[in-house]
């Protein structure tokens, strides 16, 4: 039977679907980074000794408040302007969900709801 730690440099690239628990636990890291490439990354990718895997792996899932306190520095500050950025379109969603509450349809028209209020007090 064929022993993945047995497998030389190319034969582990080439066989990383056939061994896939194999290929991310392998020491070389472009081994583990080809197995996570080609499978799919996994929560286990971010806490690889790789700062490079543990980086891809962020980048595929999302930056979340555990990669600000990562060993990396590159990835502390890759998450800390990600999350920035993410609150801030957060906000912007929010504020365009508030501006679209604010209209009313009637008889297939959109209306504001401010020239509603102006129309009724104008009307009575």
């Amino acid at each position: 039977m064929i022993k993945f730690n047995e497998l030389k440099y190319d034969e582990k690239l080439a066989c990383v679907s056939l061994f896939p628990e194999e290929s991310k636990k392998d020491i070389d890291r472009d081994i583990r980074l080809e197995a996570y490439r080609a499978l799919g990354y996994t929560e286990e990718a971010k806490n690889d000794s790789s700062w490079y895997i543990r980086q891809e792996a962020y980048r595929a899932f999302g930056y979340t408040e555990e990669a600000k306190n990562d060993k990396d520095m590159d990835i502390r500050k890759e998450a800390g302007l990600y999350l920035y950025i993410k609150n801030q379109l957060e906000k912007e969603t929010i504020e365009e969900k508030t501006t679209e509450e604010q209209t009313i349809q009637l008889n297939g028209k959109m209306y504001k709801l401010t020239e509603i209020i102006k129309w009724i007090y104008t009307t009575i």
